[in-house]
């Protein structure tokens, strides 16, 4: 003959021990992996050699050289404080084909760092230079010097002390080779580090 107070009173208890196995997890502590079916999510690593472009050919906002969104812009963040840490929380301006001046529509990028700059006086940059796959290794070694240099030749005319401004040519070491036309152009680039000055 069944118990059957005994067994429904031991289901209630399974149920019960099952429901206080799970702790909520704090929401500042929840992963923030992005969704793959949004590619504005999309975060890559600096490692990946992966460019997206939208439909038309254009870089996707949102994707290789912008702003880490997880690392605000204060320079009290936590590795801004410390001397030799450094932080990318600026967007990449792009270049023409063979080209090193800085097109109208990439000077606002240039203009928002230079108000970094004046901001945070103890604030040092470096500017990569990049460049597509085409042409030498030599070519486009002085290319990427000549792209760093015209954004820092900006900076400067925007009132930045070139003394805490250093620059640096990637060249083709990081572009995709044989890229298509659309890919690239993600590779004509400049890119910023920040690091805080001794």
């Amino acid at each position: 003959m069944l118990h059957y107070p005994g067994l429904f009173g031991l289901v209630f208890l399974l149920f019960w021990l099952a429901g206080c196995s799970r702790t909520a997890v704090p929401k500042s502590e929840i992963s923030r992996s992005p969704s793959t079916d949004d590619p504005s999510n999309l975060l890559l690593d600096r490692g990946e050699e992966q460019n997206l472009v939208s439909p038309t050919g254009t870089p996707i906002p949102g994707l290789l050289g912008t702003p880490d969104l997880l690392l605000p812009r204060n320079p009290d963040h936590e590795l801004f404080m410390e001397p030799g840490n450094s932080i990318r929380p600026f967007e990449a301006v792009y270049f023409d084909f063979d080209q090193f001046n800085l097109a109208p529509n990439q000077r606002g990028k240039v203009i928002e760092l230079a108000e970094f700059l004046a901001e945070n006086r103890d604030a040092r940059l470096l500017i990569e230079g990049y460049c597509d796959w085409k042409g030498t290794a030599a070519y486009n070694k002085s290319l990427g010097e000549r792209r760093a240099h015209s954004v820092k030749d900006y900076l400067v005319e925007l009132g930045a002390d070139s003394r805490r401004i250093d620059t640096v040519s990637i060249g083709d070491e990081h572009a995709i080779p044989e890229a298509m036309a659309d890919q690239a152009s993600l590779d004509r680039r400049a890119e910023f580090v920040i690091s805080k000055g001794d």
